[in-house]
């Protein structure tokens, strides 16, 4: 593809941040009553875990549910119950992605006066060692990259690479600050995923361009460099990792990891599937197509995307869907229940924040937990207990909230079976 030399005038940085500047208060979901423990979630947690049940904090345990019902003008009402949200500090994984895919859509509305959209081909350049310059995408039935091809594969298969491109497009300044404006106050979103990278290289973000199909230069942002949030103080987890293949003799520091809540990734999963639920100024200033695309792409199979095109073995039918279907490969998600998440497992954590809509019913909730699965205490040595403890347990609970919210829904149906085995 020809590349233009010439230079477009680049936003300054007073223009990117201008929608970050204004100070906000934290925001609160709208409910009309939260409890302070929901005795019915301990319940659950009992039924389908004794040994968790026994040992919450040990596991790390924490779960919020939303139940949501509609007044007569169809405007969603909230009851939030909530067992043991926020008391630990949770490794988010791949759950902040669905916030750096949201934050990157509404970044580009300040381009389109560039002729920049989601569409536009997105070329990132070299700046810290191991970089190349990242102008094709093998996935991508064009083979070029884009935002919106970025944001596929997040929702679809959590890719890391595509979260990467992301981040440096927005860089760790304004995702912080824009966070803050959204209600986020104390969420950190620090680093690249899946690169060994230090604090200070994680603050150096690429220089980006934005090429029309004839090759033309639209728009170039230049390497932005971040400064330094406030220290956090240690956060230690485990009682060793390996670091290189070498044990350390001593816990897994997170202090300088991302720090994105359940609570964090709760509040997005409403700002996303209820915007109506939040005053305007609260919400995402995304367009409605772009809502609407976020909410497909959330519920969309790997399976049922042309492009990009994923192997089914894969990528199992409900792959990435850990509430309701945790680790069944063999399980067909049932067409009547739209599951719209974001998971996350890393370092013996997991999680799942999911808006879950029944057909049948007319139910609908928003569910998200998380715990920590990893019996030998040791970090980085890839034993953990996703399958046999961790998995199961998300599964059971997705399966419990679906039941309850069915037993309130507007309406009442047969209940298909929640799984077909192929």
């Amino acid at each position: 593809m020809p590349i233009s030399l010439m230079r477009v005038p680049l936003l300054s940085g007073v223009l990117l941040l201008s929608a970050c500047q204004h100070a906000a208060p934290r925001i609160t979901p709208q409910m009309d009553a939260v409890a302070a423990q929901s005795d019915m979630l301990q319940q659950w947690v009992a039924d389908a875990a004794p040994q968790i049940a026994a040992n919450p904090e040990q596991y790390r345990l924490q779960i919020l549910l939303t139940e949501i019902q509609r007044d007569q003008a169809a405007r969603p009402v909230l009851r939030q119950h909530q067992y043991r949200a926020d008391a630990e500090y949770l490794y988010p994984a791949s759950t902040v992605k669905l916030a750096i895919a949201a934050l990157a859509l509404e970044y580009l509305q300040q381009l389109s006066v560039y002729g920049v959209t989601a569409d536009t081909i997105m070329q990132t350049e070299p700046l810290l060692p191991g970089d190349t310059l990242v102008n094709r995408d093998s996935s991508a039935e064009s083979g070029l990259p884009t935002v919106r091809h970025y944001v596929k594969k997040i929702l679809l298969v959590s890719d890391n690479d595509a979260y990467n491109r992301l981040y440096e497009l927005l860089g760790q300044q304004y995702i912080h600050l824009r966070l803050v404006t959204l209600g986020f106050t104390d969420a950190q979103i620090l680093h690249r995923l899946e690169r060994p990278l230090s604090a200070e290289q994680n603050r150096a973000t690429n220089a980006v361009a934005f090429y029309d199909s004839t090759g033309r230069l639209l728009y170039r942002q230049p390497a932005r460099y971040a400064q330094a949030l406030p220290a956090r103080p240690y956060t230690p987890v485990g009682q060793d990792h390996l670091q290189d293949g070498v044990r350390q003799g001593k816990p897994f520091d997170f202090s300088q990891k991302n720090r994105w809540t359940l609570s964090h990734m709760h509040r997005m999963i409403q700002l996303i599937m209820l915007p109506e639920s939040l005053p305007p100024e609260s919400r995402l200033q995304l367009s409605a197509a772009d809502l609407q695309f976020l909410q497909q792409q959330m519920a969309q199979l790997p399976g049922d995307s042309q492009d990009p095109r994923y192997d089914p073995a894969q990528y199992w039918p409900a792959y990435v869907k850990f509430l309701l279907y945790g680790a069944a490969k063999d399980a067909v998600p049932d067409p009547q229940v739209h599951l719209h998440n974001k998971v996350g497992d890393a370092y013996g954590f997991l999680l799942d924040s999911a808006y879950i809509r029944d057909d049948c019913s007319g139910a609908e909730f928003m569910l998200s937990a998380a715990l920590y699965v990893n019996k030998d205490g040791v970090l980085n040595d890839d034993q953990y207990d996703y399958d046999t403890v961790g998995l199961p347990l998300l599964k059971r609970l997705g399966e419990r909230a679906l039941a309850h919210a069915r037993s309130k829904g507007p309406k009442q149906c047969v209940v298909p079976a929640l799984m077909r085995r192929l």
